[in-house]
């Protein structure tokens, strides 16, 4: 009897073990995806540039298409649909089960700053604080890790800036 009891123990600790490592890697997958997803629509979003601004020498983000490209990205990278651009749903197959949102999208360019010194860029909402030495795209979203057991995913916040030198 003694032996069945501290088989049954063993088995519930190893259990509860289990759960706990796939929670912790999923919490992990989801962390390292979003920031690469994340840095990839954001590089995708700056390479729509203005040619008419470019061919006077200055970089301005042509900022429909460059949203338009961030939304492809994101959508293709973490198999999401959107029908705002703000809020992504994620797909039958996507890895997500919680919508993913993209709370800030700030172009700063030679359109609306200047970049002959550096130029601090502060956001206190988002504790960002950079050096912009460039035209620049500022991103942050967040979503909430998936689960495969019982427990709320942690909140994933993720910010990239992605900066042209000039």
């Amino acid at each position: 009897m003694s032996e069945t009891l501290r088989t049954m123990v063993l088995i519930l600790i190893f259990a509860g073990i289990m759960s706990i490592q796939y929670n912790l890697d999923a919490d992990r997958t989801a962390n390292r995806q979003i920031k690469n997803a994340l840095e990839l629509a954001v590089h995708d979003a700056a390479l729509a540039l203005d040619e008419t601004q470019m061919a006077q020498g200055r970089v301005v983000f042509d900022q429909a298409l460059a949203k338009a490209q961030f939304k492809a990205s994101l959508e293709n990278n973490l198999l999401l649909e959107s029908s705002t651009g703000i809020r992504f749903t994620p797909k039958d197959d996507s890895f997500y089960q919680e919508d993913i949102m993209v709370e800030h999208f700030e172009f700063i360019d030679d359109s609306n700053a200047t970049f002959s010194t550096p130029y601090l860029y502060n956001n206190p909402d988002y504790d960002i604080i950079d050096r912009l030495d460039g035209p620049s795209i500022i991103v942050v979203l967040t979503t909430r890790s998936p689960r495969y057991f019982a427990g709320t995913g942690i909140i994933i916040r993720k910010a990239v800036v992605y900066e042209y030198f000039h």
